[in-house]
């Protein structure tokens, strides 16, 4: 993967291609990160809060999925490309997605959920993700943080 740049043309596009998606009764799964990861053993790459936009704008929860391993089914790096080195795939789908009141909380639950599934292939401890897709680690957070009062 390259430089993961924020196109604003595309995101726009993204947004009309989407917002007639939705009106025809459609879900859509996007990848915050933009792009495949190059090195998903070891983190995400930056991730963008599009669609946190988009439930927004369709009035509908997100409902996260986290990857693990697809960096061997198709790779970022142009010297591996399509080349198969493994066939161990896991996916996790998360239930009951949910209304996100800010992107920043959306991404902060996206990397700590799907991050350490993405790194590691299995999830946090169950109390802790319990917390993190519920809000309740985030609203910790930003009542511990002297920069909400």
């Amino acid at each position: 993967g390259d430089d993961n740049d924020y196109d604003v043309a595309s995101f726009k596009n993204l947004l009309k291609q989407a917002k007639k998606a939705f009106e025809e009764g459609f879900d859509i799964g996007i990848l915050p990160e933009g792009q495949l990861n190059p090195n998903p053993e070891e983190s995400l790459m930056p991730c963008f809060p599009g669609a946190f936009t988009l439930a927004r704008m369709s009035k509908r929860p997100i409902q996260m999925m986290a990857l693990h391993g697809t960096h061997r089914l198709w790779h970022a790096r142009e010297d591996i490309g399509m080349t198969v080195t493994a066939r161990e795939v896991r996916i996790r789908v998360y239930p009951n997605g949910r209304k996100y009141q800010s992107g920043d909380e959306f991404l902060a639950t996206f990397n700590a959920v799907v991050g350490h599934f993405a790194v590691k292939g299995f999830d946090l401890h169950p109390e802790e993700l319990d917390s993190w897709l519920n809000g309740e680690k985030w609203n910790e957070l930003k009542s511990a943080d002297p920069n909400n009062a």
